[in-house]
């Protein structure tokens, strides 16, 4: 697990504007990539989420 679990509050974009949701952190956002709390965010700097994604499998589209 990338996330220590604790509650956060982002910014999730919507039609227009974005509404502010509270996640815990680790769980992944629409883009793929985890939701991360600013020490996680620290911790996880330079990983690449879609390549490992890759390596374990997992299929990538550039259609998004």
């Amino acid at each position: 697990m990338c996330g220590c679990g604790k509650l956060i509050e982002v910014a999730v974009q919507t039609r227009y504007s974005a509404k502010m949701i509270k996640v815990r952190c680790g769980n992944t956002s629409p883009h793929g990539s985890p939701f991360l709390c600013e020490k996680c965010e620290e911790i996880n700097a330079g990983r690449d989420w879609r390549r490992e994604a890759e390596l374990n499998g997992e299929q990538w589209d550039d259609d998004y």
